[in-house]
């Protein structure tokens, strides 16, 4: 059973150390738009390299008889940040949209972390905090940040709106994958949840780092100007 369980993070490994390579390399060649690949690079690399430690069995830590897979949160409250940050920077929204959409995500993140120590009513009432902050999020992203934004082209307007939809309906599976879960309801065995986050990872992660490499010819003036966002 653990073996099933353990399988599906080294495909998680695996994927996510593919999703880097090709960031890494446009990074490392030195494009114009090195930041953005950056930002790019971090997202699958930080996920890799958690994916490699729950793989060999670390990062696991138990709170009142719950198992908490840690490294997976931890891996969550950097990256997602840094995915909501890409956003922002395409949309050139500025320092207070981008300020608020990294507050609000990691509160998500926290709330969902605090929700899977405790149990009992509370479990329940902070995995509510982190939906209610996780609508927040998407409202920011929905209706905040185009109506802020601005969009060097309808090119880059385009790959923005691909990735910020990919990103809200890939992560609104999440708070239903830990209902069904042990974390909740208990309706998912634990190897089920880790084929189904892994696979939720991989789409959410490397599919969004592979959309913004294919639009990356046309962000050259963005990456340009990434350092110099501003209300």
């Amino acid at each position: 059973m653990q073996f099933d369980a353990t399988l599906w993070l080294w495909v998680g490994l695996a994927g996510m150390t593919a999703g880097t390579l090709p960031s890494a390399y446009r990074f490392l060649i030195g494009s114009e738009t090195r930041d953005l690949t950056a930002v790019l690079t971090g997202i699958t690399g930080i996920a890799s390299v958690a994916y490699l430690l729950m793989a060999m069995g670390y990062g696991f830590v138990s709170v009142g008889g719950t198992e908490i897979e840690i490294v997976r949160y931890i891996d969550w409250l950097l990256t997602t940040p840094l995915m909501v940050l890409y956003l922002g920077l395409l949309a050139r929204s500025g320092k207070r949209v981008l300020g608020a959409l990294i507050a609000v995500d990691a509160v998500v993140v926290l709330a969902g972390i605090a929700a899977t120590a405790t149990g009992g009513v509370t479990r329940f009432a902070l995995f509510g905090l982190g939906v209610v902050a996780y609508l927040g999020l998407v409202w920011l992203l929905m209706v905040t940040l185009p109506r802020r934004a601005s969009f060097d082209s309808s090119r880059v307007s385009g790959t923005f709106t691909t990735l910020r939809n990919l990103t809200v309906i890939v992560w609104t599976l999440y708070p239903v994958v830990w209902l069904l879960a042990p974390t909740g309801t208990g309706l998912l065995l634990p190897e089920t949840e880790a084929l189904v986050l892994t696979y939720l990872d991989i789409v959410s992660k490397v599919g969004f780092v592979a959309v913004a490499l294919r639009g990356m010819e046309v962000l050259t003036d963005v990456g340009a100007d990434v350092s110099t966002v501003a209300d």
